[in-house]
């Protein structure tokens, strides 16, 4: 009888990533995505031509045809995805160690990480890398070259850093095999698909607005503004973020393997190795970070399973509360973004049109989707202003002039709350503040404008709401 394992993975992972992606706000760049998405284009962001091709076609499925919303339809494909790549981590860890009790809590690290759980229902590209890579290793684990390297095409296609995934491939090949028969046929494959679409991208990959070279441009002046300790700082708060207690037993993991597996120890340092760079130009959360995941979660999984039989208790332990921690800390990002909807909706019916408004959280969801008729400035720290200059189409926020020209102004500070708020802003000191979306910044940074602004805290919003007014001349 078949083993059902990996159908039942799947069909869990699916059901839960759809039910934490319900009813939350969206984000800036997913209201970018949406919008072309909607539209049906998907040649205007090369860089990202798989999710908006598959967002697309899940958008016409689910929308068109179904009439959910256009933000659920991609919010389930993601969800399909992700789900996809828990059942491929299963079935490779399956075929590389054959052993059913590794692979469960592999992909219980794995698939429940924060940063996996996370972008798994939030309508970003960022969890399609490391699912088209999961995949992609699964058909080659099968011997099916040519159909993973069209999905790593896809995945290439998604963003560059799918090249970061490539050294798990040696889990099912060796440097000697590189130059061998299947690997000329997976490669065939990639290039296939990836020089297929960028005939049709080739303007917008190199000098489009959202080109390549626009990209690069971007993390080489990032590079250039930071401080030496914002890269450990920043690679930290991603790292510990998503896989928390896990990072206590790492050198314990990487001593382990250099003793009892050498080729899953050099992979993993690999890996790591390579990764380190992508951490530096953005907190994404470990967004950059996630095609280290599958083997971090390989590499975690096989120290554990052989430590069950001498160590049960102290196993179970550590994975109860690995699993506690990142579910505690997603379902409180989903509250603070139910909660985030929310007061957009109530701005939305309760302030007249026209109102001015201020938030540092998010613009484009309140313009384009939740109050249209309100005047949206976005509040950014200092950092983030010198930084959003280089980007296309920048127009900075001028404070001074929005409070000169207007009696009555609104503030949303929308702070990041979350379980992980302490480590946020102890990581910012680091950092010399440079993007910490902690709470209290947007009312400092008003009053720091205009200490003459008279404030009150608005009631019955679900965040911290402020109503400024001018003071009266005496």
């Amino acid at each position: 009888m078949k083993n059902k394992n990996p159908y039942i993975i799947f069909f869990l992972s699916l059901t839960i990533y759809i039910l934490f992606g319900y009813g939350v706000t969206i984000s800036n760049d997913s209201v970018t995505n949406m919008d072309q998405i909607v539209s049906l284009d998907i040649w205007s962001r090369s860089s990202h031509f798989s999710f908006h091709l598959f967002g697309i076609i899940f958008y016409l499925l689910f929308s068109e045809l179904i009439g959910l919303s256009a933000v659920t339809s991609v919010e389930i494909m993601l969800a399909f995805f992700s789900a996809a790549a828990a059942f491929s981590l299963y079935e490779v860890t399956i075929r590389k160690y054959n052993n059913v009790q590794q692979a469960i809590i592999t992909v219980l690290i794995y698939s429940l990480a924060s940063g996996v759980l996370r972008f798994s229902a939030q309508a970003e590209y960022i969890i399609l890398v490391p699912s088209f890579a999961l995949i992609s290793l699964y058909f080659y684990s099968l011997g099916k070259n040519l159909f993973a390297g069209i999905i790593f095409g896809f995945g290439l296609l998604t963003s560059p850093f799918m090249i970061l995934f490539t050294p798990m491939y040696l889990l099912f090949t060796s440097i000697k095999n590189l130059f061998k028969k299947h690997n000329f046929i997976f490669a065939s494959g990639v290039i296939l698909v990836y020089i297929g679409v960028n005939i049709f991208t080739y303007s917008e990959t190199l000098s489009g607005e959202w080109s390549y070279g626009g990209v690069f441009t971007w993390y080489k002046d990032a590079f250039s503004e930071i401080n030496f300790l914002r890269p450990a700082a920043i690679y930290f708060y991603g790292y510990l973020r998503s896989f928390n207690i896990l990072i206590i037993v790492l050198p314990l993991v990487f001593y382990y393997l250099y003793k009892s597996n050498k080729e899953l120890f050099y992979i993993l340092i690999i890996t790591v190795l390579i990764h380190l760079p992508v951490a530096i130009p953005e907190a994404r959360y470990g967004g950059y970070q996630m095609t280290a995941y599958p083997i971090i979660a390989i590499s975690v999984g096989y120290f554990l399973n052989n430590l069950f039989k001498k160590y049960r208790n102290s196993v179970l332990l550590i994975i109860f509360i690995y699993l506690t921690i990142n579910v505690f800390i997603v379902t409180s990002e989903r509250s603070f973004f139910r909660d985030l909807k929310k007061t957009y909706v109530q701005l939305n019916n309760i302030l007249s049109n026209n109102s001015v408004l201020i938030v540092y959280q998010a613009s484009k969801p309140i313009k384009n989707i939740y109050a249209p008729h309100l005047q949206v400035y976005d509040l950014l720290s200092d950092y983030q202003d010198e930084m959003a200059k280089k980007l296309p189409g920048f127009i900075p926020t001028d404070l001074t002039s929005i409070l000169n020209n207007n009696d009555t102004i609104y503030l949303l500070e929308s702070g990041v709350s979350m379980p992980d708020d302490y480590l946020k802003l102890l990581v910012s000191q680091f950092t010399k503040n440079q993007g910490a979306k902690v709470k209290g910044f947007a009312l400092d940074k008003v009053l720091g404008t205009d200490s003459s602004l008279q404030y009150e805290k608005l009631e019955n919003y679900p965040l911290d709401v402020y109503k400024f007014t001018k003071g009266s001349d005496e």
